[in-house]
């Protein structure tokens, strides 16, 4: 990708968490415990006991980091709850059946403990030939077993963060794109907002975590493109804070600037303190056009500088970057590729669209996406519409329902 040599030449080794929250006190961390043990409970109760093998708490939390706020009623957490649930022994209809179950339990458990609850099932067997992807090395570098055999995932393969697949911040960029098209879409829909105001306290909250994981992605990214990228947030933001490596003093003389680097900054240092400390009602009288358009800048101004890098070549603008013959860095394998393709976009797309059929269809929507978000409320691009599979002059909105319909099979 032309970038320069890590920091580090090797993963960062994590001990095991022993808190679930960075500065939580003992009321924290023993609610959040609580919760831990009462999904756990609900779990053993749900997977039969030849089949379960763990229940691994993912994300903030399984590395001790997770986000708290305190109410009237006392501490709680804010963060989801993210669990691979490992089985072992099990049929594809088994494992089917598992998922459904599961699926119905994180409802349960939701209302339970007022944040949502995920679960992820994960084949023992597979573990070993699990997908190098920057999602199983966070986790493999972070997590904590709450349930069931405590060194599960040492099966795993090691994932330095060094030798990821540059097109995993790629995928990254991708999925956080996602989460503003959907402000981009709430603005829309009630244009009233853009002026400022109308916003319920729930809205609110959404609008602005969505904003803010967009922004901490770009964290990620940048970071990555200078190889130096580390999964605990407060060691993000102390090298996102320090000097620029040498060769990059001068943004200038880069054949490829990561640019508003203060800008972003600022962005930064607010979305970590909302993801620790959130409080949503300092915005209460922010106008959300502004700060989506803020991000926008941001978000597409880091991904044109990542996507340089990792192709070691430029392209002209959005339009150009979504031609098929630009690789998005999501590889797979040519037949399964093809095979994807007309399941999903039906048994003519190879021979109206034979380049895209080959390539996996998560490509269509990174190249897609930042056309969406800085052309919003017009008719398509043409080539974004072709890569959708729709056809020529249709109109943003039916097209970035089609985008997110995609995107939730491909994210």
């Amino acid at each position: 990708m032309g970038k320069p040599e890590p920091v580090a030449p090797h993963a960062p080794v994590a001990a095991p968490p022993e808190r679930y929250t960075l500065d939580g006190g003992p009321a924290v961390e023993a609610r959040i415990d609580a919760d831990q043990q009462q999904i756990a409970a609900a779990v053993l109760d749900s997977v039969p006991r030849r089949s379960f093998v763990a229940l691994v708490l993912m994300g903030g939390y399984g590395r001790g980091e997770g986000g708290y706020v305190v109410t009237e009623d006392g501490p709680a957490p804010f963060n989801d709850y993210d669990y691979f649930v490992v089985v072992r022994g099990t049929s594809g209809a088994q494992r089917a059946a598992l998922h459904r179950g599961l699926a119905e339990l994180a409802e349960t458990l939701t209302e339970r403990v007022g944040v949502e609850v995920d679960f992820a099932l994960l084949s023992a067997e597979h573990l070993k030939r699990a997908e190098y992807s920057l999602m199983n090395a966070e986790m493999r570098w972070g997590h904590r077993v709450v349930a069931g055999d405590a060194d599960v995932l040492e099966r795993m393969r090691d994932m330095p963060f060094h030798g990821l697949p540059p097109g995993e911040l790629t995928r990254l960029m991708l999925n956080r794109g996602a989460l503003l098209l959907m402000d981009q879409q709430q603005l829309l829909e009630r244009r009233s907002l853009a002026a400022g105001g109308g916003m319920d306290t729930g809205e609110r909250e959404v609008f602005f975590k969505y904003l803010f994981k967009a922004v901490l992605a770009c964290g990620d990214t940048r970071l990555a493109a200078d190889g130096r990228y580390h999964p605990s947030y407060p060691e993000k933001l102390a090298r996102l804070e320090a000097p620029r490596p040498a060769l990059y003093v001068d943004d200038r003389e880069r054949p490829d600037p990561m640019p508003r680097h203060d800008e972003f900054l600022e962005l930064y240092r607010l979305a970590y303190r909302h993801k620790f400390h959130p409080a949503y009602e300092e915005f209460a009288d922010a106008r959300p056009a502004d700060w989506l358009a803020r991000v926008l800048r941001i978000w597409t101004a880091t991904l044109r500088a990542f996507e340089i890098r990792r192709l070691g070549a430029s392209f002209s603008d959005w339009h150009d970057y979504c031609r098929a013959d630009i690789p998005k860095g999501q590889g797979g394998n040519l037949v399964r590729n093809l095979g994807v393709t007309v399941r999903d976009f039906g048994p003519r797309e190879p021979l109206r669209r034979p380049r895209r059929a080959l390539r996996y269809p998560r490509e269509r929507l990174i190249g897609t996406l930042p056309l969406l978000l800085t052309e919003s409320g017009s008719l398509l691009d043409p080539c974004a519409a072709s890569a959708l599979g729709l056809p020529a002059n249709i109109h943003w909105k039916l097209a970035a329902e089609r985008f997110l319909g995609l995107w939730a099979r491909y994210a």
